[in-house]
């Protein structure tokens, strides 16, 4: 476990704060109906939900994540950048101008080029410099624990990820018309959606749950790290070939992409069996809620990344294969980031309310910080309402999904709550927050602690 006095990220709480309001944005969105399974997943509604998920929420939430324990995986402290601040607001301010984008290009309007434009350029410099700084210090801690460069592999995928929404930006602004670069960008967002997804987003939940989840678990060290860095170094050089040759040889580069995507699922495979080894190896007899709320993610993990490897061998259709993704997205990537959440909040909250008066005063267990009952049920609600739209998506019923999105906004809402409850201390009684005694910030760390 991180131990008391370890350097708190002052962004931290300011990432998962809006990264959580992108999310609660996208669900209200889907309730609301502005996408259904009727509708085609390359409207400018869908696509802006899309990029409020996996740009507002998910890259907001793991860089939130990575500057807070990126320094636990290497053993050193990430020093406070000047532009910190900025590189924040420019990660915060870029979805939302992609989504205006959107919105404008859905009403025709001559200005969503130049707002596309602006949106690319912001979010390209802020991941840039973000990606740039996590990139120094993981590489220098490289030694101390092998899921650094795992992560690596994964901010590696973020830039080209990046990379590929700019050619996209700039192809819908207008301001690149060769038809050859055009025709290639839209053959391409396959490869956007699988470096972002497999590439950025897996790979860096997967290198730093291998230092995590053994500390929650009190559990030995995972010991297939190695053999993960390398796998998923080679999907992605398999998945960067495919991507450069499918302009020129489109048949080897469907066969690549596919060897690419097999290799992803033996990883994914290979992860889980070492979950279920450290999960029966815990010297923790009963399971947090963190742990035990994350185990439906990993299920739908392994079910989503089965069932996408053989839709692709099969050729299904588009609305099977966006159920999977769905169930992909929000089973795994979400359920797993809201399940943690759980945990990380409460805990970096407990060290800087509670860690300079421990063994001077009493102090409350990590555990009371949240209502794990309450929580845990709305987490249940959550992962059955996915399930419930992933199926609704198969069957191409609007009413299914609806109905299912509603509920997992209700349930999004109510963990976010929790989450406030747990950052503002309500859940601890008066008596233990009695002077002398600093209660946090809801959005910011107050100062570096050591």
């Amino acid at each position: 476990m991180m131990p008391v006095g370890t350097t708190l990220s002052r962004w931290t709480m300011s990432y998962f704060g809006a990264a959580l309001s992108y999310l609660l944005l996208a669900e209200c969105l889907l309730a609301a109906g502005v996408w259904t399974p009727s509708l085609g997943i390359a409207e400018p509604g869908a696509l802006a939900i899309v990029h409020a998920v996996t740009l507002g929420w998910l890259l907001l939430l793991m860089i939130g994540s990575l500057l807070q324990f990126a320094p636990v995986l290497t053993g050193n402290d990430r020093p406070a950048g000047r532009f910190d601040l900025i590189v924040f607001v420019g990660m915060v301010a870029g979805p939302a101008l992609l989504m205006l984008g959107f919105h404008l290009i859905s009403l025709g309007s001559s200005a969503a080029g130049l707002v596309m434009i602006a949106a690319s350029v912001t979010l390209s410099l802020s991941i840039a410099a973000v990606s740039m700084s996590l990139s120094a210090l993981l590489w220098r801690g490289r030694r101390v624990h092998a899921a650094s460069l795992i992560v690596l592999v994964g901010i590696g995928c973020l830039l080209v990820t990046t990379a590929f929404g700019a050619l996209f930006a700039l192809t819908i602004s207008g301001l690149v018309e060769a038809p050859a670069v055009v025709a290639y960008g839209m053959e391409e967002v396959a490869f956007h959606a699988s470096f972002g997804l497999g590439g950025w987003m897996t790979f860096a939940a997967i290198g730093v749950s291998y230092k995590l989840l053994p500390m929650f678990l009190l559990s030995s060290d995972m010991h297939k790290a190695q053999l993960v860095r390398r796998s998923s170094t080679l999907a992605v050089l398999l998945l960067s070939t495919a991507a450069i040759g499918t302009p020129v040889a489109p048949d080897f580069a469907r066969a690549v992409f596919l060897s690419a995507a097999v290799l992803f699922a033996l990883i994914v495979a290979a992860y889980l069996f070492e979950i279920c080894r450290t999960y029966r190896a815990r010297r923790r007899p009963a399971l947090e809620l963190n742990t035990l709320a994350s185990l439906p993610a990993f299920a739908m993990l392994g079910l989503s990344v089965s069932l996408l490897a053989v839709s692709l061998f099969l050729h299904a259709e588009t609305r099977i294969v966006s159920a999977i993704v769905y169930l992909f997205v929000f089973g795994w990537l979400t359920g797993f980031g809201l399940a943690q959440l759980l945990k990380i909040v409460p805990f970096l909250t407990w060290i800087e309310a509670f860690g300079p008066l421990l063994g001077r005063r009493p102090t409350p267990k990590l555990g009371e910080l949240v209502n794990g009952r309450r929580a845990g049920v709305w987490l249940g609600l959550f992962y059955l309402s996915v399930v419930g739209a992933a199926i609704a998506l198969c069957l191409g019923s609007d009413t299914g999904f609806g109905m299912s999105a509603v509920v997992q906004t209700a349930s999004t809402f109510a963990l976010i709550v929790e989450l406030v409850l747990a950052r503002t201390l309500a859940n601890v009684p008066p008596r233990i927050k009695s002077a002398p005694f600093h209660k946090p910030a809801l959005f910011v760390a107050a100062k570096p602690q050591r």
